[in-house]
């Protein structure tokens, strides 16, 4: 079938777009896993690095295949500096709450990154949330409790913080990628910033780091793979549908997480946690089909 689907977009795009989402939440959970098994020997900002080279090792020749030379220019140097800072600090933040907590339990504190976004919102895009929007943000954080388990040690075994950092880094940059969506070719974006970790990171792997051993090398080198697929395959699936259809999709990453965490480390996914996963994914779907229109004020 290959009717017109909503808003114009036919049946075998979307089928694309979905494919393509599922594939991308995939790989962003076995590049996860791969970090979680490379955390015995390297820190989150060697694994920045090692991720980065290796990602832009397939993505350039990927560029240069398909796109002109100009994909590399930008005149957006400011705002793709503070996606890079941004994003690659989260990224180290999401490795390091891999490491310390189990798998399921990492993937569903990153779930939380769209409440922070509704939260921001009206502070860093002067967007109108209103009161509906923001009962789910309560509920959805009230979620985020139930899998966190805070107690008064909490500071001494600061995991959950970890997790709820890296969320709060993932919302910062979906904001500012709302931006410079408005004038940059994705891949212009993706390439700023895999390119600003590596140079980022690389002063503390060459004083402070170890290259990878045989053992541990396929994990690293896994990081970086998974990483340049999941860009390649999330930048493709939003050219056959839109962001907003796509998104409950990304959710499967739970499936995947726990499934990992069970083969490689016999993890088992409490009542407490499925239960704070499901009020955190279905505030995040309240809020996604939000009945107030977002407006500006």
């Amino acid at each position: 079938m290959k009717g017109p689907a909503a808003g114009g977009t036919t049946v075998e795009a979307v089928h694309k777009g979905v494919f393509l989402i599922l594939l991308a939440t995939l790989c962003i959970v076995l590049m996860n896993t791969c970090a979680k098994v490379s955390s015995v020997a390297h820190g989150p900002v060697e694994m920045v690095f090692y991720r980065g080279v290796v990602a832009l090792g397939l993505l350039v020749p990927f560029m240069l295949a398909t796109r002109p030379a100009s994909v590399f220019r930008t005149r957006r140097i400011g705002a793709h500096l503070y996606r890079a800072a941004i994003g690659n600090i989260g990224v180290g933040l999401v490795f390091w709450a891999y490491s310390l907590l189990p798998m399921a339990n990492a993937t569903a504190m990153l779930f939380a990154a769209p409440l922070f976004v509704t939260a921001l919102s009206p502070l860093l895009l002067a967007e109108r949330v209103g009161p509906s929007r923001w009962v789910a943000v309560a509920v959805g954080f009230g979620g985020v409790l139930l899998i966190s388990r805070p107690s008064v040690s909490l500071l001494a075994d600061p995991a959950s913080l970890v997790g709820l950092g890296a969320a709060l880094c993932i919302a910062l940059v979906d904001m500012a990628l709302r931006n410079l969506g408005r004038t940059e070719d994705p891949l212009t974006t993706v390439f700023y910033f895999i390119l600003g970790g590596v140079i980022l990171s690389a002063p503390y792997t060459i004083v402070y780091g170890a290259l990878p051993d045989g053992r541990i090398l396929p994990w690293i080198a896994g990081i970086g793979i998974f990483t340049a697929i999941q860009q390649l395959a999330k930048t493709a699936a939003f050219r056959f549908a839109e962001a907003s259809f796509l998104a409950p999709y990304t959710y499967t990453a739970i499936v995947w997480a726990t499934l990992a965490g069970w083969l490689l480390w016999k993890e088992l996914v409490t009542v407490q946690v499925m239960a704070g996963t499901g009020v955190v994914v279905a505030s995040n779907l309240f809020i996604l089909r939000r009945v107030e229109p977002i407006g500006r004020n």
